[in-house]
């Protein structure tokens, strides 16, 4: 079983997104972090297999972090989500996905559920390591 954790500092996003991955892809049990101290300590009690980091995790920025994290995990598979598309060159150099926040609940598991299955993606952003899509995932009502 995958195991997922969320770390965003807005818990009203971390519960919408597990319960996301919940209904869309079947995956319970998934962690939660609201900051970086808390994010590094989940990560070392019960890595996870994938981590899906808001931007703007308090603490250190999302670039750094992310480099911290690939070499402590190099296992671990890092999305960053933001609101800036500015930040997709910054993400993609820091070894992370970038998937721009506002996502369609459909898009956004059409990222993950490949990353969840163990494939690669097979769309060609995937290859620059971007992800542009649009809506809003507490929008959900399926």
């Amino acid at each position: 079983m995958i195991r997922i954790l969320i770390a965003d500092p807005d818990p009203s996003s971390r519960k919408a997104l597990a319960l996301l991955l919940q209904r869309k892809l079947g995956i319970s049990g998934v962690l939660e972090a609201g900051e970086v101290e808390v994010l590094i300590r989940t990560l070392t009690e019960n890595p996870p297999d994938l981590l899906l980091m808001d931007w703007k995790l308090y603490g250190w920025p999302a670039p750094e972090t992310c480099k911290l994290l690939q070499k402590a995990y190099p296992n671990l598979k890092i999305l960053l989500l933001s609101v800036d598309a500015n930040h997709a060159a910054a993400a993609k150099e820091a070894g992370a996905v970038f998937v721009y926040k506002g996502a369609s609940p459909d898009e956004l598991i059409g990222i993950l559920k490949p990353l969840t299955n163990g494939q690669e993606e097979s769309n060609p952003s995937a290859q620059t390591g971007q992800f542009m899509i649009k809506g809003d995932i507490r929008n959900d009502e399926h």
